[in-house]
C-alpha cells in the first residue's frame, strides 16, 4: 500500500474537518445570538398572532411575497418560533434512485416576523440540520434536484451523512405610497460518506432579492429583481486502493461523458443567475391578484483535476405565473389559475487532445433537454373566526418530456391530477389553539412513451432507466394529515409552547412510502 497516498489523504481530511468545526462554532454563535435577541421584540401575548400566521387563508397572496416589499404588511402581528423538528421518510422502492429511498433528519430552527411599527418590518431566521439520507444510487453529488443530469455517479452508492446550515433575513419600509424591501437567503450544505466510495460535497447557495411596490388607487403594483449564486466542490475518495471503482460523469437518461469516466473523481459546480418578478394585489379585502416570476440559472460543471476543464453547462429557465380573484365577507372565497414551467437545456463541451494535461474546449453541443409544464385551476373557501375552516381544491395537467440527442433517447409522460386540502383552527380561549390540516391528491397517468437504445446499454444503466420511468409514470395517491397544539399560559407573559405531529403516505402500484415529522418548541 502506498503510505504517501494514505498520509496525503488523511492530512487533507484533517484540514477539512478543522475548517468544518470552525464553521460549526460560528454558526452556533450566530444561532445563540438570534435566540437571545428575538425575545426583546416579541409581542405575542396570547394565541392571536399564532392563529393569524397559521391561517391558510392568509396564503392566498403568498406568491406575491416573493417580492420582499410585500412582506411589510403581510401580517398584522409579530411572532417568533423556536423549535426542534424530526423528519423520517422510508419507502420500499425508490421514487428517484439518485435521491435515495429514505432519510432521518433533525433540524433546529428559529424564525421571526416583527412589525417594528406601521412603517418598518423585519423578518429572518436560522437553522441547523443533521441526519442521514439512505440508499442513494447512481449519484455522488449534492443538490441533485438543482444539477441533474450532470452529476458524478458510481454503481455502488450507499447512505450519505447530511449537515446543513441556513439563515435568511429581510427588511421592508413603507414611505407614503411607496414600499421598499430586500431579503437575503443563504444555505450551506455538507454531505459525505464514511465508507468507500467516499463522496464529499460542500455547497453554498445565496439568493438576494430587491423589491419595490406602489399603491395605486385600489391596488398595489410591485416589481422585483434578484440574483442567485451557487458553488459546490465535489470529490470521491477511496481509502482502500484495491477497491477503487470508476466514477462516471452523467449527462442524462443513462448516458455519461465516456472520455473522462474512471479516474477523474473531482468536480466543481458554479453558477450565477437572475430573477425578475411582477405582482398585483388588492389593497382592500376583495379584488384581483396576479404574479409572474422568471428565473434563469446556468450551472457549469468543471473538472478540477484537468486544469479546470468545463465539460458541460446546464441552463435552467423557470416561469411561474398566477392570476385570481379574492373576495372577503362572511364567506371568504378565491378562484385562480396558473402555470409552472421549467426548461433544462444541457450543453456538452467537446475537449481536444491534451497538451501537458491541459485540455481545450473545441465545440459545444446541445445534447440534453427536459421540459415540465404544470397547468392548473383552483379555488378556496374560508369561514369562521374562533372556529376557522379553510378548504382548497386544485386540478391540473402535467406534461414532462426528457430527450437526449445521440443516440436518440426519450422519456415522456402526461398526468392529470386533483388536490384537496383542508384546515381547521380552533381557539378555545385566548391561551389554547388547536390546528388540523389534511391533504389528499391523486395523479392519473394519461400517456407515456420511452425510446432507448437498449442494445447498447449495460444491465445497471438499464435498471436505472427502467426504474426511473416506472416511478415517474405510475398512478400516484398521496394522503397527509397534521395536528398542532399551542398553549400560552397567562403566567408565562406571552411565551407559549407548541407541539406538532404530521404524516404523509404515498402509494403507487409498486411503491409505498411513509413520511412522519414531529416538532416541539416555544413561540412568543
Amino acid at each position: 500500500m502506498n503510505k504517501s497516498y494514505l498520509f496525503k489523504t488523511k492530512k487533507t481530511d484533517i484540514t477539512k474537518d478543522v475548517a468544518l468545526r470552525k464553521t460549526k462554532r460560528r454558526w452556533a454563535v450566530l444561532l445563540l445570538c438570534l435566540l437571545l435577541l428575538t425575545p426583546t421584540f416579541a409581542q405575542t401575548k396570547d394565541t392571536t398572532a399564532i392563529a393569524e400566521h397559521q391561517n391558510k387563508w392568509n396564503e392566498v397572496l403568498k406568491e406575491s411575497r416573493n417580492n420582499p416589499a410585500f412582506m411589510q404588511d403581510a401580517f398584522n402581528t409579530s411572532i417568533t418560533r423556536m423549535g426542534i423538528n424530526f423528519e423520517h421518510r422510508d419507502a420500499n422502492r425508490h421514487f428517484q434512485l439518485e435521491t435515495g429511498n429514505g432519510h432521518s433528519l433533525v433540524n433546529a430552527r428559529v424564525a421571526s416576523y416583527l412589525r417594528l411599527d406601521k412603517h418598518n418590518t423585519v423578518w429572518g431566521g436560522a437553522s441547523y440540520q443533521i441526519g442521514k439520507k439512505r440508499n442513494i444510487r447512481f449519484n455522488s453529488t449534492s443538490d441533485y434536484e438543482l444539477l441533474y443530469p450532470y452529476v458524478m455517479a458510481d454503481t455502488i452508492g450507499g447512505n450519505m451523512e447530511n449537515e446543513q446550515y441556513a439563515f435568511n433575513g429581510g427588511y421592508a419600509v413603507k414611505l407614503n405610497q411607496w414600499t421598499f424591501g430586500a431579503k437575503l437567503d443563504f444555505k450551506a450544505e455538507h454531505e459525505y460518506r464514511t465508507i468507500d466510495p467516499r463522496p464529499r460535497g460542500i455547497s453554498t447557495n445565496i439568493t438576494l432579492r430587491l423589491g419595490l411596490a406602489y399603491d395605486l388607487q385600489r391596488y398595489r403594483l410591485g416589481v422585483g429583481i434578484g440574483g442567485h449564486t451557487y458553488k459546490q466542490t465535489n470529490n470521491v475518495d477511496f481509502y482502500n486502493p484495491l477497491g477503487v471503482i470508476p466514477e462516471f460523469h452523467m449527462t442524462g437518461l443513462g448516458t455519461d461523458y465516456v472520455r473522462f469516466a474512471g479516474a477523474v473523481r473531482s468536480a466543481y459546480y458554479k453558477g450565477t443567475g437572475y430573477i425578475v418578478d411582477f405582482q398585483l394585489t388588492p389593497l382592500q379585502e376583495s379584488g384581483c391578484y396576479a404574479s409572474i416570476e422568471e428565473n434563469y440559472m446556468p450551472y457549469q460543471n468543471i473538472l478540477t483535476e484537468l486544469n479546470a476543464l468545463p465539460i458541460s453547462q446546464l441552463n435552467v429557465y423557470q416561469t411561474n405565473a398566477q392570476i385570481g380573484w379574492k373576495h372577503s365577507g362572511r364567506l371568504n372565497w378565491t378562484a385562480y389559475s396558473g402555470v409552472n414551467y421549467e426548461n433544462r437545456k444541457g450543453n456538452e463541451h467537446i475537449a481536444g487532445s491534451s497538451s501537458s494535461t491541459e485540455y481545450k474546449s473545441l465545440i459545444t453541443l446541445s445534447m440534453f433537454s427536459n421540459r415540465k409544464t404544470d397547468l392548473h385551476i383552483g379555488g378556496g373557501l374560508n369561514m369562521g373566526t374562533k372556529h376557522c375552516i379553510t378548504l382548497d381544491a386544485r386540478f391540473g395537467f402535467i406534461d414532462e418530456k426528457s430527450e437526449y440527442v445521440d443516440l436518440k433517447r426519450e422519456m415522456a409522460f402526461t398526468k392529470s391530477y386533483g388536490k384537496l386540502s383542508g384546515q381547521w383552527l380552533w381557539r378555545s380561549n385566548t391561551h389554547w389553539l388547536f390546528e388540523w390540516n389534511g391533504n389528499a391528491a391523486y395523479y392519473h397517468n394519461n400517456s407515456k412513451r420511452i425510446i432507448m437504445p437498449y442494445a447498447c446499454m449495460d444491465k445497471q444503466i438499464t435498471q436505472l432507466v427502467n426504474e426511473t420511468y416506472t416511478a415517474k409514470t405510475e398512478h400516484l395517491w398521496q394522503l397527509a394529515t397534521q395536528i398542532q397544539i399551542c398553549h400560552t399560559p397567562e403566567k408565562w407573559k406571552g411565551v407559549g409552547l407548541f407541539l406538532n405531529f404530521g404524516s404523509e403516505y404515498s402509494h403507487t402500484p409498486t411503491i409505498h412510502q411513509i413520511e412522519i415529522n414531529s416538532s416541539a418548541g416555544i413561540v412568543f
